[in-house]
This record gives C-alpha cells, structure tokens and sequence, in this order.
C-alpha cells in the first residue's frame, strides 16, 4: 500500500487529521476573504515568474 503524506493546510500551516480533507479544513477554519487572499498571491508569484529564453 503507498503511503499518503499528511496534508498541510497552506494557510494556517496546520497539519490535517487523516480523516479530514483540506477542503473541509478551508470551509470549516477559514474565512472566504483569508482564502481569497491566499488565492491571489499564490496567482501573483505564478504571474511574475520570468520567461528564460
């Protein structure tokens, strides 16, 4: 049987009990906006990484 690492939220950086999902953590722990935020940086450091030729 392959081993499964335990989830990290990345926002709070909590590690999740095996029997919870990351979603279920998001919905239940943060706030939309904190997950809104999150979203957006995340989008931005994809955005600005340059192009090598």
């Amino acid at each position: 049987m392959a081993f499964k690492p335990p989830i990290e939220c990345p926002i709070c950086r909590d590690v999740l009990e095996l029997d919870r999902t990351l979603e279920d953590h998001l919905v239940g722990a943060h706030t939309h906006d904190e997950v809104a935020r999150y979203l957006a940086t995340l989008h931005d450091q994809v955005e600005m990484q340059p192009v090598s030729d």
